[in-house]
């Protein structure tokens, strides 16, 4: 597992940013955050795919995640979404889980916005809560089981999810 506080340049971080909190981006409501039913989040979230099913699915993919996808380092994606969950008192926690199953792929989260919302990793010396700041990125492998406890204190919190192959695959 790896923490890397300001990730992106400033620059290409707020153009990031102020696409996904605009109000011309269409997001999609997903009614289960896991889709096992294992959440504790009655209300689901908010997802804005940029690719999925082998291709880019957003026009933005090439300005705006390439760049991102070049720092990591990755050769190959297999999902790139941002997710966007809304404060609520029915929305807690998702249950633990794996964004996939290959033990050489890595998961990326890029924290768009700092709140007290925290992700949950476990790790083979047990959990580590790791906080939501703005352009933190947290990775691990694709097999670790994870969660998120959502937040409190503000009304929106936005997620980039990078699932993909590193140069070393």
């Amino acid at each position: 597992m790896q923490i890397i506080d300001n990730f992106l340049e400033p620059e290409l971080y707020k153009n990031i940013s102020d696409f996904l909190k605009s109000h011309k981006t269409n997001w999609w409501l997903q009614k289960e955050d896991i889709e096992n039913n294992n959440t504790k989040n009655k209300n689901g979230f908010f997802e804005f795919v940029f690719y999925k099913y082998s291709r880019p699915l957003s026009p933005k993919f090439d300005d705006l995640i390439v760049p991102v996808l070049e720092k990591l380092k990755a050769v190959a994606y297999t999902q790139i979404r941002a997710n966007l969950a809304l404060r609520d008192i029915d929305t807690i926690e998702c249950g633990w889980h794996t964004d996939g199953n290959n033990s050489a792929a890595t998961t990326g989260i890029l924290y768009l916005t700092t709140c007290n919302a925290k992700t949950v990793v476990k790790t083979k010396d047990g959990e580590v809560f790791v906080d939501s700041i703005e352009n933190r990125m947290l990775l691990f492998p694709q097999t670790t089981r994870h969660k998120v406890i959502y937040q409190t204190d503000v009304h929106k919190r936005y997620v980039i999810n990078f699932n993909y192959f590193g140069e070393n695959y």
